[in-house]
């Protein structure tokens, strides 16, 4: 029964250490992403932007590499705020460097694996 808890609590403990791993890589790799296209909306009041993440080397960050994105997108409004983003959605494989993100009847879209995604964001309007 003690070898059990063991088993489970040590089990626990890797799974934690694993998932924490993970989000300091992916954490920093966002924070140091390369912006790879712009596109302002028609009356300059909002921009998305198309990011490549930087995930460094080594094995772990090659495993969280290929469980991710190759970018991710953010929209900004031209004062600097930051309005929407996909960089934490999980669901959904983006791919800004096939397709660019882009502006279309007021609405940010940007190209996934299952066709386009986006926003209609009333501050962009």
């Amino acid at each position: 029964m003690l070898l059990k808890k063991i088993s489970v609590v040590a089990g626990m403990v890797l799974l934690t250490a694993l998932l924490a791993g993970w989000l300091i890589i992916k954490v920093n790799a966002a924070r140091h992403a390369k912006l790879y296209t712009q596109q302002w909306s028609d009356n300059g009041a909002c921009v998305i932007n198309t990011y490549i993440p930087v995930y460094g080397t080594g094995v772990p960050a090659n495993i969280v590499r290929a469980l991710s994105t190759n970018s991710f997108f953010r929209v900004y409004h031209k004062d600097g705020t930051l309005l929407e983003s996909t960089e934490w959605v999980l669901d959904v494989h983006e791919d800004g460097i096939l397709d660019h993100a882009r502006w279309c009847n007021n609405r940010a879209i940007y190209p996934t694996d299952m066709g386009y995604e986006g926003w209609t964001l009333a501050q962009c309007a």
